[in-house]
């Protein structure tokens, strides 16, 4: 039931930590495969949960997979296809993979709600109760991850509208 209710939400968290159709169908099989094991009476929202179990497990996977990348270069020649133009596509490409790459050396507490806010789309209090961190914490912690991305990625991280 949760599975057919919530797959969607949980392949579309993967898909934009991940960028890759196959992997966030790994990370969505692997969310409810760990669910069994779970004590469901201690989940408040199941959105916010599945969302940041997404996450994280995407954010391990790209970890994992960037220890490869180092190993193997033939792997950084992977790219999303569509896009206005050759040039558009490669300049998009190499943001979206430098990103991917920062977001992977963050610490993790920073991963997992960067990307749950900007990936995710997940408003500050559904973060704190997700992660089960005060909403303060969440913003700092929020704050730094934009500061370390935008130092490794070396453009400005846009910053939070409120």
């Amino acid at each position: 039931m949760l599975a057919r209710h919530y797959g969607p939400l949980v392949f579309k968290a993967a898909y934009r930590v991940l960028g890759d159709a196959s992997l966030a169908e790994d990370v969505q099989q692997e969310v409810f495969l760990r669910l069994i094991e779970t004590r469901r009476d201690a989940v408040q929202s199941w959105p916010a949960y599945l969302a940041a179990s997404a996450a994280r497990i995407a954010i391990d996977m790209l970890r994992r997979q960037q220890r490869w990348w180092r190993l193997l270069p033939q792997w950084r020649a992977q790219a999303p296809t569509a896009a206005a133009s050759a040039e558009q596509a490669g300049i998009a490409a190499e943001t979206a993979q430098r990103l991917r790459a920062a977001l992977a050396r963050l610490p993790r507490r920073e991963a997992q709600c960067f990307g749950l806010r900007y990936l995710q789309g997940l408003e500050i209090r559904a973060i704190a109760d997700a992660l089960q961190l005060s909403e303060n914490n969440v913003g700092v912690t929020l704050h730094r991850a934009r500061r370390r991305l935008e130092a490794m990625v070396g453009e400005p991280a846009r910053e939070e509208q409120q």
